[in-house]
């Protein structure tokens, strides 16, 4: 029999009212964002048009190129044309490179998410230990050392640790690469076919081990440097978590019984320890997009945040509006899938919210 809630509903049926109230929320988030956005785009001082045309156009090419872009329009109809492109998928054409800026962020993106991607996955693989380690060491040096560690991984700018990085890996013991996504001279020699963008599973796909191997030594700074606040976040959330589940009577009962350690911290605690962990790890995708921005261009990473840099500096407001509105998309799906993910572990989520 369904599980109902205390409106008379089945469990179901609280999970798609949760569902729309999330989507909806969402829509509204991105209409917010873009709408923002947008504004905030006219009123910086710049001149889109002589941008768009180049510093030797004529007064007819600067004419052509305000009624192109609509620069002559009142700036609601400004943003009615470019709402009308938005929901047919067209991000507009940016100034600075003349292509549509969807397919500029589509070339751009993979190599940030390959870079997000093997940040967070150390955050999750180094984090979560370090935080069940800590709450079951709690008050001794195991502990405070894992809480330092923690507190310096969220407190240090990223950029400060990319430099750092870069000066003793690179300038100093000549470790790893210092820039880039992969070494030319291997590019030329194994060349490699682009099939989902990230370079250390096409080279996986396409068994070229070589390039395989390039990549992860380029990878490994960068996703390092964006991997410790999450890799902090995580393990206090953990170590929180665990302090409080390690008193809970089962878990004593459990020791009563014998049961090994591991068994008992990992399958039992780390279980409903394990929520506030993923809720972190979904936040920190926001910060990952953000703090990308720099990072990438300290390390040259030819994705969306160098690209949003570039934009930036000069003034391309089509390209800023539009990653804008990406980087605001996948806050809000990571989001909704930690939602889901939470609802998953604990059904108990859906129907608190479901019901509120």
């Amino acid at each position: 029999m369904a599980k109902r809630s205390r409106r008379g509903g089945t469990a179901s049926g609280a999970f798609a009212r949760f569902l729309i109230r999330r989507a909806l929320l969402a829509v509204l988030v991105l209409l917010g964002v873009v709408v923002i956005t947008f504004f905030l785009a006219r009123v910086v001082p710049a001149n889109p048009a002589g941008l768009w045309a180049g510093v030797h156009a004529t007064p007819q090419e600067l004419a052509s190129a305000r009624a192109e872009l609509h620069l002559d329009d009142p700036l609601p109809v400004q943003f009615g044309y470019y709402l009308t492109g938005l929901v047919q998928g067209d991000l507009g054409v940016s100034i600075r490179t003349h292509n549509p800026v969807l397919d500029d962020i589509g070339d751009k993106l993979p190599a940030t998410l390959e870079l997000i991607s093997a940040s967070l996955l150390l955050a999750v693989v180094v984090g979560i230990p370090l935080g069940v380690y800590a709450g079951v060491k709690k008050g001794r040096w195991p502990d405070h050392l894992t809480r330092f560690l923690a507190v310096g991984g969220v407190s240090l700018p990223s950029f400060w640790l990319a430099v750092v990085f870069e000066m003793v890996f690179v300038g100093e013991l000549h470790w790893l690469p210092s820039s880039g996504r992969f070494s030319d001279v291997l590019n030329i020699q194994y060349p490699l076919k682009t099939i989902t963008g990230f370079l250390t599973i096409d080279s996986l796909i396409q068994g070229n081990l070589i390039r395989f191997g390039d990549a992860i030594a380029h990878l490994i700074l960068p996703a390092l440097t964006l991997a410790l606040y999450p890799i902090g976040l995580v393990a206090r959330m953990v170590r929180t978590m665990m302090v409080e589940v390690l008193g809970e009577n089962y878990v004593r009962t459990a020791k009563a019984y014998g049961l090994p350690g591991r068994l008992i911290h990992y399958r039992y605690a780390l279980k409903n320890a394990i929520s506030p962990a993923i809720v972190a790890v979904g936040l920190s995708f926001a910060y990952e997009l953000t703090g990308a921005f720099l990072v990438e261009n300290i390390f040259a990473w030819n994705g969306i945040g160098q690209y949003a840099f570039n934009s930036v500096l000069s003034f391309d407001y089509p390209a800023i509006l539009g990653t804008t509105i990406i980087v605001a998309m996948f806050y809000v799906i990571v989001n909704l899938v930690v939602d889901l993910i939470q609802s998953f572990l604990d059904p108990r989520i859906v129907l608190t919210k479901a019901e509120a």
